[in-house]
């Protein structure tokens, strides 16, 4: 949401989040980001600039099979502040809705009641960022694990197994999501696997320098709507192993070569060792300033050409 902002800005548009504003202030188009409980409630409860084009971006991050059929029943239940029922309302509202993925406008639109036309698929981008040397302290061969440190992005399942299987360190940048005896553990894990937590780091040319040194970026989560994390490892043309989720798919056949696919953390050793492979040209990721251009037409097609 940061990025899209500041690139839309890029192109000569003022970007303002009306919920920190303390007075009104008018405006073109209503863009909301996530389609999470509390973004229904605050759009639920919107009164200013009435009759201005609401878009709205999901980011549906559902694990594939059952939990897709879980929602799709979830959202058609009429249950007053129930949180799949909220999104399906917000959805229903919104002038054009902005998939991520085909997979994710797949399931919005079999989520039905809110008009399949007016569904488009943006990606995400990465930024051109100043090249800095990565922090001093690295393992000489090691991969990453980038993101928030949490039961769905299983980086301490990750960790384990490359714990003594003799290939990369792990090298984890992200901040944690849980109790601190659970950070503790998770701390030690990464030790005995002679690998080193960096936390969570806010410098992007830090963090691309970490995946610029990198064998790999390894992301074995279960639900993505589309990784940040993969599409800057892409941009710094370090290959990626991942879970095979319909988001990782859709990368893998647009930068054959790059996505390398797993089904769980058994295999994981192997497939890192296959990558001693040079891989092939390095792809070309959008940037921000290519995204904001894309919605920009959104807007313009929702707000009538206004």
């Amino acid at each position: 949401m940061e990025r899209t902002a500041a690139a839309l800005e890029r192109r000569g548009h003022t970007v303002v989040w009306p919920a920190r504003e303390a007075q009104p202030r008018a405006f073109d188009v209503l863009h909301a980001f996530s389609s999470g409980p509390d973004v229904a409630h605050w759009v639920s409860h919107w009164r200013r600039s009435a009759g201005v084009p609401l878009i709205v971006s999901p980011v549906m991050v559902v694990a594939p099979g059952m939990m897709e059929w879980r929602q799709r029943v979830a959202h058609r239940l009429p249950l007053p502040e129930f949180g799949p029922r909220e999104r399906w309302k917000l959805l229903g509202r919104a002038s054009a809705i902005v998939a991520l993925t085909e997979h994710e406008a797949r399931l919005l639109r079999r989520l039905g009641g809110h008009g399949p036309d007016r569904i488009v698929v943006v990606g995400n981008g990465v930024d051109p960022v100043a090249t800095v040397d990565p922090p001093a302290g690295l393992p000489d061969r090691f991969v990453v694990l980038l993101g928030g440190v949490s039961a769905r992005k299983r980086q301490q399942a990750t960790v384990l197994a490359l714990a003594g299987a003799g290939g990369p360190a792990p090298v984890v940048v992200g901040g944690f999501e849980g109790s601190d005896r659970d950070s503790e553990a998770f701390a030690a894990a990464v030790a005995g696997a002679g690998g080193v937590w960096l936390g969570e780091l806010g410098d992007q040319p830090t963090v691309r320098a970490v995946l610029r040194a990198a064998t790999a970026l390894v992301h074995l989560s279960t639900a993505e709507g589309q990784s940040l994390a993969v599409l800057e490892a892409l941009a710094e043309a370090t290959p990626v192993v991942a879970s095979p989720l319909p988001a990782n798919r859709e990368l893998g056949r647009r930068y054959p070569g790059w996505i390398h696919l797993v089904d769980d953390e058994r295999s994981l050793a192997e497939r890192v060792a296959d990558l001693q492979v040079p891989p092939p040209p390095p792809p070309v990721i959008p940037t921000w300033d290519a995204v904001a251009g894309e919605l920009e037409q959104v807007y313009l097609r929702a707000g009538r050409g206004a």
